[in-house]
């Protein structure tokens, strides 16, 4: 394999010693790599890991959010390709971020893609919740803080918040016009792959039966694993998160998983 240029969509943070595989693991709703580092960290004995860094957060704070999900997964996919050079690819996701792994997913080829994994997002297409993008700011933070994915010293900071709300506003607003979308007719199809939904027991956030719906959604093996934790299994449960990935990713039967 070639010398990997450096590519502002993608960050290393770990290497395997297998060499094999590369595992690109996207963030929630306005969250960066940092959101995602212990999570790549656990997962380093079998893949390489990369965090995905969106536009308008972290370094790439001054790019142009993205709002449109088939653009925003042709432009990640393409990118994602020429990074992996044509190693093997897994995709993670959590919450938002599983709609767009899904997206992603679609959009390779089939021998390349080893795997998909999703966490605490119901299926695309299978629910759909009333819009949050476009509401004033308390009343949309209100939402957020229900969702975990601002700490308090962000909300309580006017300053911190106009740097970060924008972010965390764009990937609601992707989201939730692309789910309008999926509702209107839009393209829902299957991939290839094995893939695994992870959500925790105690996320009140979501149904089970939302999680089951990405059955439909690939024509590999399927495991859905459910773990002790809320809604945020990437601050609270990375080992745990990492172990299901792989085992679930490893698993060629249709079967549930309890932890």
């Amino acid at each position: 394999m070639g010398t990997r240029t450096k590519n502002r969509w993608f960050v290393e943070v770990s290497r395997s010693r297998l060499k094999e595989c590369a595992l690109y693991a996207i963030p929630h709703a306005g969250g960066g790599v940092a959101t995602v580092r212990s999570l790549c960290v656990e997962l380093g004995d079998a893949f390489d890991t990369f965090g995905v860094r969106l536009p308008g957060r972290e370094s790439r704070l001054g790019d142009p959010v993205v709002t449109i999900m088939s653009r925003l997964a042709d432009e990640l996919a393409g990118e994602l390709l020429r990074h992996a050079q044509g190693r093997p690819v897994v995709l993670y996701g959590h919450c938002s971020g599983s709609a767009i792994a899904y997206e992603v997913a679609r959009r390779m080829d089939p021998a390349q893609l080893r795997g998909l994994a999703v966490s605490s997002h119901p299926a695309p297409g299978s629910v759909r919740r009333a819009p949050t993008w476009e509401l004033p700011r308390q009343e949309f933070l209100k939402q957020v803080v229900t969702d975990g994915y601002l700490p308090p010293e962000i909300i309580a900071n006017e300053e911190l918040l106009d740097i970060y709300e924008p972010a965390v506003r764009a990937d609601y607003e992707l989201v939730e016009t692309y789910e309008l979308d999926l509702f209107g007719g839009g393209p829902v199809e299957a991939v290839a792959a094995p893939t695994v939904a992870i959500y925790g027991r105690d996320d009140h956030t979501i149904d089970p039966v939302h999680i089951d719906a990405w059955s439909t959604l690939t024509i590999g093996p399927f495991r859905v694993v459910s773990l002790a934790g809320g809604h945020n299994l990437l601050l609270g449960r990375p080992a745990e998160l990492a172990a299901a990935i792989c085992q679930g990713l490893a698993s060629d039967d249709r079967l549930h998983d309890h932890r």
